[in-house]
């Protein structure tokens, strides 16, 4: 069966530490528990799709744009959601908090 999911996203250059302590900070005021480490992603596209779909829609990319595999941009503001991962559509997610991040 084929899970819904996000396909492409992008890492943070930020220590392991350092993200699994962030994830954990942020669940404890939620109650929240999980057995598995929290890593920050951008998501770009969410859907059903097969290995080879998911490997078409790359091609696709890479093809209009082959720099986009070292994209690079800041992140100047972080928002939180709550969102219910059995809503396909995503129209019930719901901003928590936005913050603006400073540059360094």
């Amino acid at each position: 069966m084929l899970q819904f999911h996000e396909i492409y996203n992008f890492s943070c250059y930020i220590s392991q530490f350092q993200v699994m302590e962030t994830g954990a900070h942020c669940w404890a005021h939620f109650g929240y528990k999980s057995s598995s480490p929290y890593m920050p992603h951008l998501s770009i596209l969410y859907a059903d799709l097969t290995e080879e779909e998911k490997q078409r829609a790359q091609e696709k990319a890479n093809a209009l744009d082959e720099s986009i595999k070292s994209l690079k941009f800041p992140i100047t503001r972080l928002a939180l959601y709550k969102t219910d991962t059995e809503d396909k559509t995503l129209k019930s997610w719901e901003k928590v908090a936005e913050v603006n991040l400073q540059q360094n």
